[in-house]
């Protein structure tokens, strides 16, 4: 069950790196103009899939189930930020973020 939990909280943290935040550098920024996230429509697969938090969370826990299949240690301090995260009322901006969009 433990390792459910972790797989959950891990899945909608790094969801959120991919789906909102600007990263280290911009790198999540970059990667998301990189592959059309912001064209209006996106028009290329990838765009449209990170244009979707819903849609990108299907993904990120396709990845992360197979990493938690091998080695679900890997994914504790994603969980652990995660779960920091919500609890700070974090995942409040997240879906206001979402509702604007």
């Amino acid at each position: 069950m433990i390792e459910l939990i972790v797989a959950a909280l891990a899945t909608w943290r790094l969801t959120a790196m991919l789906w909102y935040e600007l990263g280290p550098f911009d790198v999540f920024l970059k990667l998301r103009t990189w592959i059309g996230a912001y064209e209006i429509p996106p028009q290329k697969f990838l765009g449209k899939l990170f244009a979707c938090f819903w849609c990108l969370s299907v993904w990120v826990g396709l990845g992360v189930a197979l990493v938690a299949w091998l080695w679900w240690y890997a994914l504790i301090p994603f969980a652990l930020s995660g779960a920091a995260i919500l609890l700070s009322g974090g995942g409040q901006v997240i879906l206001e973020e979402m509702n604007d969009g």
